[in-house]
């Protein structure tokens, strides 16, 4: 698997230790990939372990056992459908006045935002293999859905871009520290870990990469600087004589000279 899908898992696995984290992190299922009416809530997914999380988080917070059917779950039962709207408060697909995409209640709490997160990375986010380089990004095709999430995300203190790809809209981050940042607030702890110790590796080879050049840089200067003053004595002895110098320069230069030719051997 790749390091995305693997922290994917590590989050659907992941089970939540109160009522209000579950029900925030339903409301993110059903806002990204489902849609409701009065009359009935729909969500596909390819993935079917995320439907059957779905469908236990259901049964957790209601009591009600939903069937999955294909890569769809399907709810027509409308008392049903009225207490999960009235619990996640999630938008009916043909309400044009709400700005909200989530309820500020069901997310009103850090835990709660971090819940959120949790289920909208499982649905629409993914992260490269932070061996090659780190870039993590959330996308789906309704631009209120991604600047709601750019919004929790900055309460945490990080700063996401959106950009508009095709016909999706993406948040992403491409900041190392920022997505080490992202793995904490979601709790991915596993996958922090990973990239934590990935940084501390490309970082020390970075600043002995430094150190490396630095002193080659150094050492070039040195020798530029070597053979630049053989030159510079041979000129002298060739044009002038080296009893031209002075004492101390003419047993320096001689010096040099003698180092010069014991090196040849």
């Amino acid at each position: 698997m790749s390091f995305s899908t693997d922290v994917k898992y590590e989050l659907l696995l992941m089970e939540e230790s109160s009522r209000h984290c579950a029900i925030a992190k339903l409301a993110a299922f059903i806002n990204i990939i489902g849609g409701v009416t009065d009359d009935c809530i729909f969500i596909h997914n390819d993935n079917k372990d995320i439907l059957d999380k779905i469908s236990v988080l259901i049964y957790n917070l209601f009591q009600v056992k939903v069937s999955i059917e294909d890569n769809d779950i399907i709810i027509m039962d409308k008392s049903l459908i009225k207490k999960i709207i009235s619990t996640t408060g999630a938008r009916c697909d043909d309400d044009m006045t709400s700005e909200n995409i989530v309820s500020p209640m069901v997310i009103a709490s850090s835990c709660c935002k971090r819940a959120y997160l949790r289920g909208a990375f499982v649905c629409c986010g993914s992260i490269s293999d932070p061996n090659k380089h780190y870039h993590m990004e959330f996308s789906a095709n309704d631009y209120d859905c991604i600047h709601t999430l750019q919004q929790i995300i900055s309460t945490f203190g990080i700063e996401a871009k959106i950009i508009e790809r095709k016909s999706y809209f993406v948040l992403y981050l491409k900041e190392g520290e920022q997505i080490v940042d992202m793995l904490n607030i979601m709790s991915a702890h596993k996958a922090l870990l990973e990239v934590e110790n990935l940084r501390v590796v490309k970082d020390m080879r970075n600043r002995v990469n430094r150190i490396v050049n630095c002193e080659t840089a150094n050492l070039n200067k040195v020798v530029l600087a070597a053979v630049k003053q053989i030159e510079n004595i041979k000129y002298i002895s060739q044009t002038r004589g080296l009893d031209y110098l002075n004492s101390s320069l003419k047993q320096m230069a001689e010096l040099r000279l003698s180092d010069r030719s014991e090196e040849r051997f």
